[in-house]
């Protein structure tokens, strides 16, 4: 005896459109993500940039050890949230594995970063551009989609400026990126 039900078309297409509202749901309340790095790595940016160009200082780039407790936080907070979501959908897992791919890539980037002499900012603003475009296309969300864009654009421009200017380019580039569209993800939520 079968106990398998034969979906109608209809009925699949509720079913997928049901999924695929549940996944936005769960991925819109991902607006943290964009707002704790977005400021994190503003704030590095801007500061390596003032000490570069107006202190003597030997070694700004100490400044990205900011880093290291937003993913800490990002962590604990993802497997808090976890907990709450009662049925990830196959959109949740892709999006979150993207972004832990692009996580563990930045890492490799940081931590091998003395061989290409640090010029790893328009390496990783450049990378930022494709999980932040997908995440946009997932939720149908433009401002993410553009933020991609915004990703692209600023990486190019990183490429061809001096070493100091990619930092505030890079913070240009998290600001229009993650932070404007974190906020209004966020504002989504409400």
């Amino acid at each position: 005896m079968n106990d398998e039900k034969n979906l109608t078309p209809q009925e699949s297409l509720e079913v997928i459109t049901s999924m695929i509202r549940q996944a936005k749901g769960n991925m819109k309340k991902s607006s943290f993500y964009f707002l704790l790095w977005g400021w994190t790595i503003v704030l590095a940016n801007l500061c390596v940039f003032i000490l570069i160009k107006f202190t003597t200082i030997t070694n700004p780039f100490l400044v990205f050890g900011l880093t290291i407790p937003a993913a800490i936080i990002s962590v604990v907070y993802g497997i808090r949230q976890g907990k709450q979501i009662t049925a990830p959908t196959m959109l949740d897992n892709i999006n979150r594995w993207q972004w832990t791919g692009f996580g563990f890539t930045c890492f490799i980037f940081a931590f091998f970063g003395q061989r290409i002499g640090w010029q790893i900012n328009p390496v990783i603003i450049t990378m930022c551009a494709a999980p932040t475009f997908l995440t946009g296309i997932m939720l149908r969300f433009k401002p993410l989609i553009l933020g991609g864009i915004v990703f692209w654009v600023m990486g190019i421009l990183s490429f061809l400026a001096p070493v100091s200017w990619q930092f505030l380019l890079a913070s240009f580039a998290v600001t229009f990126g993650y932070l404007v569209p974190g906020y209004m993800l966020k504002k989504t939520e409400a």
